[in-house]
């Protein structure tokens, strides 16, 4: 017993500090997954930041409430540390405040930080809070980035983070492959898509690819997933599930097993998000691991994720549709290129999740 207290003692201090799930996203998900791993690695101390579902004003001062909360535990763990850290997500937008209020406080109590970046919303235009935030941050403290097009940006947007220390993690590191389906011969394509239904995230160009497809005459269907609180996108789907009847099936929101047989039943993945946020969208890496291509635009982590032969990437001033129609026309003539596809997305997956547990232990390394 006293060797296992020993080596539990020896193990680093780390305070997390950030949202995580419900509501259930991109940077609520992949926190829960890191902390689920370092969890037997560290002594880990964890401060869920994320207001749940109450929205609105009393949401931001029930997120206010819990990010002092955290503010006040890491002045109380900072005795008896000398291996001491904070493992905290950066907020996206205007909740950048409470990543500052945090980040200063563990550079009082002397916290190596590992900064863990979620957004290219700071790194497409500039960012005034994300400015401040980096000189907050020593030049040793560590910024933990999904991609090298992100370590670029943060370096060629921000001065103060030119030598700062970067380290890479795909969020692929907590999606594995899965086995290769079976090839259908159901007589159509079809596509999907899943996400919290915006108009930001794509919905509209998705149903005006299948507009487009459908008015050539080829067989496609289209599978809508995700719940919407946007009175816009709830019109749209509305509208669409009238238009095309029979082509088209919304699910609504899906639970974790639903999603797995979303990805199960479609061929090919479309998401043509233009959302100021996005960066490396889960639902990307999970559809390739399920095999399925992916059409979407060229942007943030998603071009070095889809890489070649996986589906195509758009450029952000192309027009969508009229690009993306000659590749779901050939897989609909051809099943042979629809397989060759589907074998390059599992391989992608694969590699993607080889690399990012490489690089997740390099990270949990650097903690101690």
């Amino acid at each position: 017993m006293a060797s296992s207290v020993g080596e539990f003692s020896h193990k680093p201090l780390v305070v997390a500090v950030g949202p995580l799930p419900p509501p259930f996203h991109g940077q609520a998900a992949t926190t829960q997954a890191m902390l689920d791993y370092v969890g037997s690695c560290v002594r880990l101390h964890i401060n869920n930041v994320s207001p749940g579902s109450v929205g609105g004003i009393r949401g931001h001062l029930l997120k206010a409430y819990r990010t002092f909360l955290a503010m006040v535990q890491l002045a109380v763990k900072s005795t008896g540390d000398r291996k001491r850290v904070l493992y905290m997500p950066a907020d996206g937008g205007r909740g950048m405040l409470f990543t500052i209020a945090v980040a200063c406080i563990a550079r009082l109590f002397r916290y190596r930080i590992f900064l863990h970046h979620h957004s290219f919303a700071y790194i497409d235009r500039h960012s005034v809070l994300m400015a401040v935030l980096g000189r907050v941050m020593s030049r040793s403290d560590t910024h933990i980035v999904l991609c090298d097009a992100m370590a670029a940006g943060l370096r060629s947007r921000y001065t103060a983070l030119v030598g700062a220390p970067m380290m890479e993690l795909s969020s692929a590191a907590f999606l594995e492959a899965f086995p290769k389906r079976g090839q259908r011969n159901r007589g159509y394509l079809q596509m999907g898509f899943l996400s919290n239904l915006i108009v930001e995230k794509g919905l509209d160009t998705t149903i005006d690819l299948l507009r487009a497809a459908r008015r050539e005459g080829l067989p496609v269907r289209l599978l809508l997933a995700g719940s919407s609180s946007d009175k816009r996108a709830t019109q749209i789907v509305q509208s669409a599930l009238l238009e095309f009847g029979e082509a088209i099936e919304y699910l609504g929101r899906v639970s974790e097993q639903g999603k797995v047989e979303f990805f199960r039943s479609i061929d090919a993945f479309v998401f043509p998000s233009r959302y100021i946020n996005e960066a490396q969208p889960r639902a990307i890496i999970e559809s390739l691991c399920f095999g399925v291509p992916v059409v979407t635009i060229a942007r943030s982590c998603i071009t070095s994720d889809i890489g070649e032969g996986c589906g195509i990437c758009v450029p952000q001033d192309a027009d969508f549709v009229s690009s993306a129609l000659p590749l779901i026309r050939s897989w609909c003539s051809n099943p042979d290129s629809m397989a060759r596809y589907s074998t390059a997305a599992l391989n992608r997956a694969a590699m993607l999740h080889e690399v990012g547990v490489k690089h997740l232990a390099a990270v949990v390394k650097a903690f101690g």
